[in-house]
């Protein structure tokens, strides 16, 4: 009788395991090498609108293609480590800029630019500026061995009305890994997950893709898998350079779901990973025909759960 209860509790642990949607070992990770085709990317603008009775938010994307000499006075120089380059001549640039307005407290105004390589989804450079609370500017380089970033924030309320570059609280940090150990072909970033779901050959019969993507002081193994073709209403203006047109209809979107576990470091504190200032069941909706990535949907700490519905799209015309 003890038997078949052992063999019983068993089975019932093997079951629960098999239907664990996220299997992990920061010793021994399996990575993906997908299938990356810029031309895919069928936009170059995309407006994202979520509204509640706590907040409003407004979100703007844009992918552009940087002059050689642009993106090399962007990049910020490393005094550590080999700097991460591209694979051609080519480097991308995404900005996110977003405007978040809460009930009860001033408005945040956020913006991201995250330079990377388009045929590899790799970074190589980035910027944080936040305004409006707990104002920052911090510039990162990507390297072979980690990623260097300067910190600048004011040291007082009188400093915040100044521009970013006359803030004096400045502090250099080097957050270190070896890729080599960890398995990782590339590191990219969290912004480029909205170009990786256009770009990447995805769809609701391809295997979940694997990414270690780097946070904002470590790495993260980030995951994208398929989660089956749902209906979806959509309502949005489509933008191209001759015409402008209102798509309100529903459409078969397949559903990405983002899991992520974080890589162990030398940080005392564990970061908790966020896309677009959402941090649990974060899922990226691409319409299934266009690859338009038309919602973005997870829960926001103290607000819950928010769907960032796509207003407006702007058509990628040629090739950059």
């Amino acid at each position: 009788m003890i038997q078949r209860k052992k063999i019983s509790a068993i089975a019932c642990l093997l079951f629960v395991f098999s239907l664990m949607p996220w299997k992990d070992s920061t010793t021994a990770q399996s990575f993906s090498h997908p299938m990356i085709n810029a031309e895919r990317v069928p936009w170059t603008d995309l407006s994202y609108r979520a509204k509640n009775f706590m907040v409003a938010v407004n979100t703007h994307v844009h992918l552009s293609l940087p002059s050689e000499n642009e993106g090399q006075v962007s990049l910020l120089a490393s005094p550590r480590s080999i700097p991460v380059q591209p694979s051609g001549s080519k480097v991308y640039l995404l900005t996110l800029n977003t405007n978040i307005d809460p009930l009860f407290r001033s408005a945040i105004r956020i913006l991201n630019q995250v330079w990377f390589d388009p045929k590899r989804a790799s970074a190589l450079g980035r910027i944080r500026l936040r305004r409006g609370r707990d104002d920052f500017k911090k510039s990162y380089r990507f390297t072979q061995h980690g990623v260097f970033r300067i910190r600048r924030g004011p040291k007082n309320k009188k400093e915040a009305l100044l521009p970013p570059e006359q803030w004096t609280d400045v502090k250099d940090t080097f957050y270190s890994y070896d890729i080599s150990k960890l398995g990782c072909p590339l590191v990219s970033e969290r912004l480029i997950l909205i170009y990786l779901v256009s770009a990447a050959v995805i769809s609701n019969k391809t295997e979940p893709i694997s990414l270690c993507v780097f946070g904002k002081r470590q790495l993260h193994h980030v995951q994208l898998r398929p989660e089956g073709l749902h209906t979806l209403k959509v309502d949005y203006i489509e933008r191209t350079l001759q015409s402008e047109t209102r798509r309100k209809s529903t459409v078969e979107a397949l559903k990405i779901s983002i899991l992520n576990r974080p890589i162990d470091s030398v940080l005392e504190e564990t970061e908790k990973f966020s896309f677009l200032g959402l941090h649990k069941d974060i899922a990226i909706w691409i319409d299934s025909k266009s690859r338009i990535p038309i919602q973005v949907s997870g829960v926001v700490p103290n607000i819950g759960k928010v769907a960032l519905k796509l207003s407006e799209v702007k058509l990628r015309t040629g090739i950059f």
